[in-house]
């Protein structure tokens, strides 16, 4: 079961803010979606259709650079620059259909090696990947979104080892790609208690700390408190509980670092917050875009 909570105001307000910033500023947006369940690609569900709706909304990108939290790896930063990566089954215990589904969006090697070089610059050991696929971190949202899978892609490595300042600064780093037209995406999942949904008994209190968690986030967001936001693992309330492992939040913060200003003391530009809904009573699926 899911929640819904999108209001027409906050659908209309994406439609003027995305078409204004792609018209003036000409940039693309920075975008954290929460993905939930590989079965997202199949199943029709709130999050399914607001991503589908998404995905009409917004201006067409000329590529999409990927973080995805299922490209978690220790060490060099990697990057996929294959001509043609391969769709990854990542998961088990899901219906056949799902491992049938192919996603067999372009990659993007001119691209790649310009995010490489970025990242070199900004102090990154990164490397290009001719073997690295699309995880279902990636494909599961953009099937929603772009369907057609026609937009040329860049995935992204990230490293939960690392921490949000880190994360935080690696779409810093990219973020100046967001004016040639590509889109920044990071793809988690703003709670990820996985082992809570099969634990009996279960916590009582579990609705409770996801949502004082994840209302903590959107009021850190809304008052530009940066530096409480990269210290979320100890300032969050049940911060440890919605993230036992922390490798689900880290794109957000590839996100925000795309969507705001040099350096981590001044104000966030607070982004909008354009879909909040729940499955499963504690898997948060909010979705957030930087537009400036």
């Amino acid at each position: 079961m899911s929640t819904r909570q999108i209001s027409p105001e906050v659908s209309e307000q994406l439609k003027v803010a995305t078409i204004a910033t792609a018209t003036s500023a000409g940039l693309m947006p920075s975008l954290f979606v929460s993905h939930g369940s590989p079965m997202l690609a199949l199943d029709d569900s709130d999050n399914a259709a607001f991503l589908a709706e998404l995905g009409q909304v917004l201006p067409r990108p000329k590529a999409i650079l990927v973080f995805s939290a299922h490209t978690d790896l220790s060490g060099k930063v990697r990057i996929a620059s294959s001509e043609a990566p391969r769709t990854v089954h990542d998961f088990y215990g899901f219906p056949d259909a799902l491992y049938r589904v192919n996603y067999p969006a372009p990659g993007a090697p001119k691209l790649a090696g310009e995010v490489a070089d970025l990242l070199q610059t900004a102090g990154f050991d990164a490397k290009l990947d001719e073997q690295l696929g699309w995880d279902h971190g990636l494909w599961t949202p953009l099937s929603r979104l772009y369907p057609e899978a026609d937009i040329p892609l860049v995935l992204v490595s990230i490293d939960s080892r690392q921490g949000a300042n880190y994360h935080y600064r690696l779409g810093q780093a990219v973020k100046s790609l967001r004016a040639d037209g590509v889109l920044v995406l990071g793809s988690g999942g703003i709670s990820h208690n996985l082992g809570e949904l099969f634990r009996r008994p279960g916590d009582p209190q579990k609705v409770e700390k996801m949502q004082s968690f994840v209302n903590w986030i959107a009021d850190k967001l809304s008052q530009g408190d940066l530096p409480a936001l990269l210290d979320v693992e100890r300032q969050a309330p049940h911060a440890r509980f919605n993230h036992p492992s922390i490798e689900h939040l880290m794109p957000f913060y590839v996100a925000l670092g795309a969507g705001q200003g040099e350096g981590v003391n001044e104000a966030t530009k607070p982004p909008l917050r354009l879909h909040q809904s729940v499955e499963l009573q504690i898997l948060a699926l909010d979705t957030y875009a930087w537009l400036e």
